[in-house]
């Protein structure tokens, strides 16, 4: 490899761009406008099925409280999720997906599924167990970086 910083850089980049350019190209195609963003956010909820506070969703997004108030409106608009009650103490609201949101859920991890059988059907056992540890390492190192730079902001 030529210089493996700047050949890297440019990959990471161009996928990064494809990635997007994906689900731009998915959305523009389907009847509602749901951004990945918002798809992770129905996902979430269906992961903590007794409800969720808006502030532990805004946490897991790494959004602001404001934006995650402004998602969870547009997503209570497409009526997949609701807010309810606590159990227990109705003063507070916890976010729930509602049965449409758990159908679109049921969706998008099908499409996911299919991206990932094509990826199999592409790639070598052997090419997958190292894409599989690359990735697995690039992610660790994201995950890094991330709380680096918050761990400085605070």
């Amino acid at each position: 490899m030529k210089d493996f910083s700047t050949e890297f850089n440019q990959i990471i980049v161009e996928a990064y761009h494809n990635l997007l350019l994906m689900e731009e190209t998915k959305r523009k195609y389907s009847h509602a406008s749901f951004s990945f963003r918002d798809r992770n956010a129905v996902a979430y909820l269906l992961r903590n099925p007794e409800g969720t506070r808006i502030s532990d969703l805004a946490d897991y997004l790494k959004i602001s409280r404001p934006s995650a108030t402004t998602l969870v409106k547009k997503l209570e608009k497409y009526e997949l999720i609701e807010r309810v009650p606590k159990p227990g103490n109705s003063k507070v609201t916890l976010l729930k997906a509602t049965r449409k949101g758990k159908r679109f859920s049921s969706y998008q991890r099908r499409y996911r599924e299919r991206l990932t059988e094509r990826v199999n059907e592409e790639f070598t056992d052997e090419e997958k167990e190292i894409l599989y540890k690359g990735f697995s390492r690039l992610n660790d190192f994201f995950i890094e970086s991330i709380n680096e730079s918050e761990e400085k902001h605070k």
